[in-house]
């Protein structure tokens, strides 16, 4: 805490020599008059005779703050039920990334779900519910965004930590969905994992964002891929159509919705498209025969 500054009274100059008797008693009257000018003064600001001195604490005496730790996840928690609150966990990423994230639903298929720029597994709800009913899905806040710290930015190894959790919990076959950004990042994420995982679906995802680069990666993915977009989706239904076009595998579905809707609305409850979501339902249990 900085110091305040004080206030300094002064009195004159009193010549300290004196030469007589006279002068003496002439600078004794002078200083007592100046002596009753401050006392007026303090009683007409502070009624007490004999005021108090304030202490200013220094940084020596002040009291540290007490750092207050928000419960884990509660970026999230507006989306979430009281139980599915508790059932976050965290996901280790790359490096030191701590990733919040979220499991609902069972069985040998995973759907892993990559949110949008600026968002978090909160963009999903409720439409991972829905999905919950026939799959398990994992989620989860990319580092930096929602309810996970900042980190170094690789999504995509961010998204294959997630498929290795899932696969760690029992799930057999991996499907990596993104939307937007996470569009993106579940693309080159497939490109590395390969046959590991059993594909892909990509819902408006730029050519390259961040670093990453799914036109790149589609030249090397030979997993089933499904995509998805809006026409009037201007700039990304381009970059969707890129993609797909490059895409080295031949099974490559793509569902196009005159809409300038983006990412998650073509598949979320209320806003999306019953044909979007009817093809991605029918996607996942194709290639995995769930």
């Amino acid at each position: 805490m900085p110091r305040r500054q004080g206030w300094h009274l002064g009195y004159g100059g009193i010549r300290r020599r004196l030469l007589s008797l006279a002068s003496l008693s002439l600078a004794s009257a002078i200083m007592l008059a100046g002596c009753g000018g401050a006392a007026r003064r303090t009683t007409a600001t502070k009624p007490s005779a004999s005021p108090t001195p304030v202490v200013v604490p220094t940084s020596a005496t002040s009291p540290a703050p007490t750092a207050t730790r928000a419960p884990f996840g509660e970026a999230d928690w507006s989306c979430l039920s009281a139980r599915e609150r508790r059932a976050m966990f965290v996901l280790h990423g790359p490096g030191h990334d701590r990733l919040a994230a979220l499991s609902i639903g069972t069985g040998r298929v995973a759907v892993i779900l990559a949110h949008q720029v600026g968002g978090s597994l909160c963009q999903w709800w409720p439409y991972a519910r829905s999905l919950a009913a026939r799959f398990r899905v994992v989620a989860f806040d990319f580092d930096g965004a929602g309810a996970s710290p900042p980190g170094d930015g690789r999504y995509p190894h961010e998204v294959a930590a997630a498929a290795e959790w899932a696969r760690d919990h029992g799930s057999r076959r991996i499907v990596l969905m993104g939307s937007s950004m996470g569009g993106t990042a579940v693309m080159v994420a497939a490109a590395h994992l390969g046959g590991s995982i059993a594909g892909v679906i990509d819902l408006s995802g730029p050519a390259s964002f961040a670093g990453m680069n799914a036109l790149g990666a589609a030249r090397q993915l030979h997993v089933p891929a499904l995509f998805a977009y809006g026409t009037l989706d201007y700039g990304f239904a381009a970059d969707v159509r890129h993609v797909r076009a490059a895409t080295a595998t031949r099974d490559k579905p793509i569902v196009a919705i005159r809409t300038p809707n983006h990412g998650v609305d073509l598949v979320a409850p209320g806003i999306g498209y019953p044909k979007v979501r009817e093809s991605v339902l029918g996607f996942i249990r194709g290639i995995t025969r769930g």
